[in-house]
C-alpha cells in the first residue's frame, strides 16, 4: 500500500486539520483513509491476494474501461467466498460513521463557511509586533504530461525517476502557475493564520513579479518592502515537469535574483518595523544574511532559519563565520535561535559546522 504522510487517531484531529487547511486558503483536497473494522481485518490478506489475482486475470483477458470494475468485483467475491463483499459493506458503514464524526466536530468549531476559498483576514486578530520574513518569493510553474498518453510514449525510460533524457518534441498536458518561494510561503501562511507578517523579497520588473505582488495585495499582505533590483533582474521561477503518473521528471530553478536582495533595504525594514521574530531562508546572499542576523541581535528579535535545501542549508554557517571574523564576535551561537531542517539538511549542517569549527 501507499504510506500516508499523517496518522491521526481522533475525528477531532482530522477536523482541526481540515479547518487549518481552509484557513490557509489552500486549494488541495484531503483524503482521509479509514482502516477496515478490526473484526474484518483478518480477511484483508486473503482479499488482497484475490484482488491481485483478479487484476492479473483482467490484464490477461484484456478487460478495460467501464467493464473493469464489475469484472474485478465479481472475481474477488467469487475467490473469497463472499468475504470481500461483507468486508466492503462493513468498510462503507465505518466510513460513514467516521465521516459523520468528523463533520460534527468540524461544525462544533464554528464558522459559517469553514471551506471558504477567501482568506479569513481579520485585522483584530493581528499582533502588534510584526513577523519579518526575508528570502525568496517566486512563481511556480508546474507542467504535467497529459495522462491520456502512456508514460513510455511520452518520456523514454520513464520508469527511472529524475532521468535527464526527454523526447525531443512537445507533449500535450497541463500547466499550472502559482505564487511560491520559501519565504513567501511562510509569510503567507503566517498572515492567513493571524500574524502581522511582513515579507522582504526581491522581484523582477516583469509579468511574474507583477503577478506575485498583485496576489499578495489580494490577501491584504504588506508589500512595501518588496525590492526590485533592476530592469534586467528576473523574478525567481521554479519550473517542474511531471510525468503522466505525477512523478517528478526534472525541475529548473531560476533563483539568481534572491542573491540581489539588498542588505541596506533589509536594514530599513528592521528600522521601520522593529520585529519580535525574524525568519530568513537560505536563498539570500551571505551579506544579506549577516545583516539580518546583526539587525535581529540589535533589536532583540528571535531568529528562525529555514535551510531550504541541502546545497543551500550551509549558507547560514557562512554568515556566522563572517560575523565571527569581521565583527570579532567569539561566540555566535546565540544569533540563530531556531533552525527547521529535514534529516538530510540536518546531517549536512552538522558536517559543515564541524568542518568550520563553529
Amino acid at each position: 500500500g501507499l504510506q500516508a504522510p499523517w496518522k491521526l487517531q481522533r475525528a477531532e484531529q482530522v477536523a482541526q486539520l481540515l479547518k487549518t487547511n481552509a484557513e490557509l486558503g489552500l486549494q488541495n483536497g484531503v483524503v482521509v483513509a479509514v482502516p477496515i473494522p478490526e473484526e474484518h481485518a483478518k480477511a484483508s490478506v486473503g482479499i488482497e491476494q484475490a484482488i491481485e489475482a483478479a487484476l492479473r486475470e483482467s490484464e490477461r483477458l484484456g478487460v478495460k474501461g467501464k467493464e473493469a470494475t464489475p469484472f474485478l468485483l465479481k472475481r474477488v467475491v467469487k475467490r473469497t467466498g463472499g468475504a470481500s463483499l461483507l468486508a466492503n459493506i462493513a468498510l462503507v458503514k465505518n466510513n460513514a460513521r467516521v465521516a459523520s464524526q468528523i463533520a460534527a466536530s468540524l461544525a462544533s468549531m464554528g464558522g459559517s463557511r469553514p471551506f471558504s476559498t477567501t482568506a479569513p483576514y481579520s485585522p483584530e486578530a493581528r499582533t502588534d509586533q510584526p513577523l519579518l520574513v526575508i528570502g525568496c518569493a517566486a512563481m511556480d510553474i508546474t507542467s504535467r504530461v497529459g495522462p491520456n498518453q502512456s508514460a513510455e510514449s511520452a518520456i523514454p525510460e520513464v520508469g527511472l525517476l529524475r532521468q535527464t533524457k526527454l523526447a525531443a518534441t512537445s507533449h500535450p498536458g497541463t500547466v499550472f502557475t502559482s505564487v511560491g518561494g520559501v519565504a513567501q510561503n511562510i509569510a503567507r501562511a503566517a498572515h492567513l493564520l493571524g500574524a502581522n507578517a511582513v515579507l522582504v523579497a526581491a522581484l523582477g520588473q516583469d509579468a511574474h513579479g507583477t503577478a506575485v505582488a498583485a496576489d499578495l495585495r489580494r490577501i491584504d499582505m504588506e508589500t512595501r518592502f518588496l525590492q526590485y533590483p533592476g530592469s534586467d533582474a528576473r523574478t525567481a521561477i521554479y519550473n517542474a515537469l511531471h510525468g503522466p503518473n505525477g512523478d517528478l521528471v526534472a525541475a529548473v530553478g531560476d533563483m539568481h535574483i534572491n542573491g540581489l536582495l539588498s542588505p541596506q533595504q533589509i536594514e530599513e525594514a528592521f528600522s521601520s518595523l522593529r520585529p519580535h521574530t525574524v525568519c530568513v531562508d537560505a536563498n539570500v546572499s551571505t551579506p544579506a544574511t549577516v545583516t539580518t542576523l546583526m539587525q535581529a541581535r540589535e533589536c532583540g528579535a528571535c531568529v528562525v532559519f529555514e535551510p531550504t535545501s541541502v546545497p543551500k542549508c550551509t549558507n547560514v554557517l557562512s554568515a556566522l563565520l563572517d560575523i565571527k571574523h569581521s565583527h570579532a564576535m567569539a561566540d555566535v551561537s546565540g544569533l540563530v535561535h531556531m533552525i527547521t531542517p529535514n534529516s538530510l539538511e540536518l546531517q549536512r549542517l552538522s558536517e559543515a559546522a564541524l568542518e568550520l569549527a563553529l
